[in-house]
């Protein structure tokens, strides 16, 4: 039971919000969405800005029974247009103004929009401590769903049930020892799936909240004076921001001096980067590298580094164990590998989501029952993970498919193609993933067009109405034809060469 009168969000603008307080507003909009008839088998989109509204949102939606989704509405109109027509939410519900393009994608599918600032004299006049008659929400209900790149072209919503996230906190609580007088930073965006941690742990262990917004995130001495100012005990991030805050001279040895762990996930961390990140830090704070698919809950596997893991300077520090919470595989299709070799990473436990919401295809290839037995029910994702264990931790080793991590966003390549084969003027498309380095490497995109005054210019633009700015690719080469193997396919081993 958290205390009222403690700190629960740590706004830039204004003083500490107490969970007393934040309670008060939950209540409020409890009440408010109550009467729109919000509740189980309901889903709420968000436009959540880091806000008292867009948090209190969240909240008010688990206790009604409601999943939410939090929308990045910076996506173009027809990738938005998209995500709502694959989890058709009862409303969408916005902590400020609309986004133009948000606003335009909800009429197109006919959901109604509601702006919270518009409705805030209604929502304060409700009683915050009047009796709430809630609905009966069950573990295996969504709390949540969190859209991620699909290789079909249309995002896939990973629905999470109430029962995993309750398993999920329990764990990260015990491993990061988070708790009263912790403040969390929040400065992964709360659309994306490494803020399920921040908002999770920090809320529902009496821990405080500190957002970092994007106008700090768009500078990196901003962005480490917030995490100062804020006091923040600790950070979680994709290696790439903490790669960029080093770059650019921000983090130095009397930066971060209230923080005792440093989290990093999403993507690899190559050795050679992070060790100068533990140089700066690895004496006085806990470094954990952390992997897990959106599709399991956020986080499944903690590794904690040490000095002996930067000996070698090359490769990608260990994945750890697979939290004790779970049970896992390594599978060859439905055979287990052995001792050593390379396998398909599958998961198994409290914390493996419900599916992907609305879309029973593709959820019955993801999730399946354990091969291995047969006897009683025994639910299994295949995360797509190749990975080997050695040592007694896991060491990732690449995809089975055409799926990457970049810049921390999990993109199937197939939904940049998807988009690209959208314009009328293209003729074949094969967009392949070049590696400069370990974890860090640009999507190409190889373009044969039908119109020879067609230019990689014209088809970026083109391209950003239909694809968020992390997936447009990094080059794209304007050909007459593609290059073909000898079975008459792409030779995307060459394009990859090239």
């Amino acid at each position: 039971m958290q205390d009222a009168g403690a700190p629960a969000l740590r706004l830039a603008n204004r003083e500490d919000v107490s969970y007393g307080e934040l309670a008060a507003h939950v209540n409020r909009l409890t009440h408010w969405l109550l009467q729109r008839h919000v509740g189980p088998g309901k889903l709420v989109a968000l436009q959540n800005s880091k806000t008292l509204d867009g948090y209190a949102a969240m909240l008010a939606c688990l206790k009604v029974g409601a999943a939410y989704t939090n929308l990045d509405v910076r996506n173009p109109r027809d990738r938005l247009v998209r995500i709502l027509s694959v989890c058709q939410p009862r409303l969408v519900l916005c902590d400020e103004p609309p986004a133009h393009a948000l606003t335009a994608a909800a009429a197109d599918v006919a959901i109604p929009v509601a702006s919270l600032g518009e409705h805030a004299a209604e929502i304060d006049a409700l009683d915050s401590a009047a009796s709430l008659d809630l609905p009966i929400v069950t573990g295996a209900d969504p709390a949540y769903v969190m859209f991620t790149s699909g290789s079909t072209g249309v995002p896939k919503g990973v629905a999470i049930s109430h029962a995993s996230v309750l398993n999920f906190i329990a764990w990260a609580r015990g491993v990061f020892n988070v708790g009263p007088g912790d403040v969390v930073a929040n400065a992964n965006p709360i659309y994306f799936d490494n803020s399920v941690f921040d908002f999770y742990v920090a809320l529902f262990s009496g821990a405080c909240l500190a957002p970092i917004g994007d106008n700090e995130l768009g500078a990196a001495a901003a962005t480490v004076r917030r995490v100062d100012e804020a006091k923040c005990t600790l950070w979680f991030s994709v290696p790439s921001l903490l790669i960029y805050l080093m770059t650019m001279k921000a983090l130095r040895s009397d930066t971060f001096p209230s923080v005792r762990c440093i989290v990093f996930g999403g993507e690899g961390y190559p050795k050679g980067e992070l060790s100068k990140l533990f140089e700066l830090y690895g004496g006085r704070c806990e470094l954990y590298n952390v992997y897990g698919p959106t599709e399991c809950t956020c986080i499944c596997s903690a590794y904690r580094i040490s000095a002996e893991d930067l000996r070698e300077a090359h490769g990608l520090p260990p994945l750890g164990q697979i939290a004790d919470n779970f049970s896992f595989l390594l599978l060859d299709g439905d055979t287990i590998v052995a001792s050593g070799e390379v396998g398909e990473l599958c998961l198994l436990g409290p914390q493996v989501g419900i599916g992907y919401y609305n879309d029973p295809e593709r959820t019955a290839v993801a999730f399946m029952q354990n091969p291995l037995t047969r006897t009683l029910p025994q639910r299994m994702y295949r995360t797509g993970d190749l990975v080997r264990e050695m040592n007694g931790a896991l060491h990732f080793v690449g995809r089975k498919d055409n799926q990457i991590k970049h810049m921390g966003y999990r993109i199937e390549l197939e939904e940049i193609e998807h988009a690209i084969n959208r314009l009328d003027y293209v003729v074949q498309v094969a967009v392949v993933y070049k590696r400069v380095r370990e974890s860090f490497g640009h999507i190409i995109a190889h373009v044969a067009t039908s119109d020879e005054t067609v230019t990689d210019i014209r088809l970026r633009d083109d391209l950003k109405a239909l694809l968020p700015q992390y997936m447009l690719p990094n080059r794209i080469v304007v050909s007459d034809e593609l290059p073909k193997n000898a079975n008459g396919k792409v030779d995307r081993a060459r394009l990859r060469d090239a």
